[in-house]
């Protein structure tokens, strides 16, 4: 069943607005985006929150931080800045209305496909770079280190072409694709109920997509797999061989930083990426309800990835309990114990028969005073 949202101006009737109120599968969806509503309502204020405080950290800290290690995690939580800020109040607006999108086809569902695919596409090549980057400084933790005479290495420079691609790619492939062979309408059979999303009139463009949605998470899996493998054949093949732990405290702390970000991002992509393989290989019914789920728990992602930077990384996250007062009264009775600990510290064994010995002594010159009196 179709629901049609009519904005009337004037003699003119334009449709703007579509809610699908059943799936093709029977499903009713209306509870569905109920629920989703409601979450939201929690998860979008919270994450807008957070990422403001995201964007004003990394403001003031840009020169402090804003390490070659690092670059693709914070052009990454960059990149999601717009699916959280913007994509979640739409997605609100949209659940509040029953799970209405676009009408295929208007100028509003391009803004949305665009403002989708491309932060996106943007994001998983980011995070790409990222999983193999990790893995390159759990085998060389040095290898982004610059020699003394040496004004930039070889891994230095294919940091930088990995980052120049994975930005500037998807910004000129999908506004070129969407004047070439791809559209907001189902080009193969435009009489079936439309959906506001990229269809192609070309199979190859299609496979295309396929691949440069598919790949970049396939890849992601197999650098996590190698990450594992390189510390295990570490823990208990070299456990009886003479091994120094290679590595600063700051590079440990970053590769904890690093693992946190990945698997969030591998739990919260994993039902989408799964459910759209399979459903598109297999042939599969299309069920508004799973892709609507699965599309939610995708954007917990977008919604939560820079927290777990604000709070993993000790600059940014001192600043906030510096700027923003958060752990202020917990930092403060640890203060105000320390303090006092140090003020009064507690007497050692040396020092109580030290005490016990003089007060003997003094006991014992009053005594003799006493004799001498009497």
């Amino acid at each position: 069943m179709l629901a049609t949202l009519m904005n009337t101006n004037n003699d003119t009737n334009s449709t703007w607005i579509e809610c699908d109120l059943e799936d093709d599968l029977g499903y009713d969806l209306i509870p569905m985006y109920r629920i989703l509503f409601i979450l939201s309502c929690i998860t979008v204020p919270l994450g807008f929150f957070l990422n403001i405080i995201f964007i004003i950290t990394l403001t003031f800290l840009a020169k402090k931080i804003f390490d070659v290690n690092i670059h693709a995690l914070l052009l990454s939580c960059i990149a999601q800045l717009p699916l959280s800020l913007i994509q979640g109040p739409i997605r609100l607006y949209f659940y509040y209305h029953n799970g209405c999108s676009p009408l295929a086809g208007t100028s509003l569902c391009q803004l949305t496909v665009y403002l989708d695919y491309i932060p996106t596409q943007i994001n998983n090549f980011l995070v790409v770079q990222l999983s193999f980057e990790r893995l390159l400084l759990v085998i060389k933790p040095f290898i982004f280190h610059r020699a003394r005479h040496q004004k930039c290495s070889y891994a230095i420079c294919l940091h930088y072409v990995g980052l120049f691609i994975a930005i500037i790619f998807p910004c000129v492939y999908y506004p070129v694709i969407m004047q070439n062979g791809a559209s907001t309408i189902d080009l193969d059979d435009p009489s079936t109920t439309q959906t506001c999303d990229l269809w192609y009139d070309r199979e190859i463009y299609e496979l295309f997509d396929l691949l440069i949605t598919f790949v970049p998470y396939g890849l992601i899996l197999i650098a996590c797999v190698s990450v594992i493998s390189v510390i295990l054949y570490r823990k208990y093949i070299l456990v009886n061989r003479e091994r120094r732990q290679i590595g600063s405290r700051s590079h440990r702390r970053l590769l904890f930083s690093l693992h946190l970000f990945l698997i969030w991002f591998i739990v919260t992509w994993s039902p989408w990426v799964l459910y759209d393989f399979f459903q598109t290989v297999l042939n599969l019914t299309y069920s508004v309800y799973i892709d609507a789920i699965t599309t939610y728990i995708v954007y917990l992602n977008y919604t939560f990835s820079s927290t777990i930077v604000l709070i993993t990384f000790k600059e940014m996250r001192q600043f906030c309990f510096a700027k923003f007062r958060f752990g202020r009264s917990v930092s403060s009775r640890v203060n105000h114990i320390e303090l006092a600990n140090r003020a009064d510290p507690a007497p050692t064994l040396r020092q109580l028969q030290t005490i016990g010995s003089i007060q003997i002594a003094n006991h014992a010159r009053r005594n003799h005073r006493r004799i001498h009196a009497a």
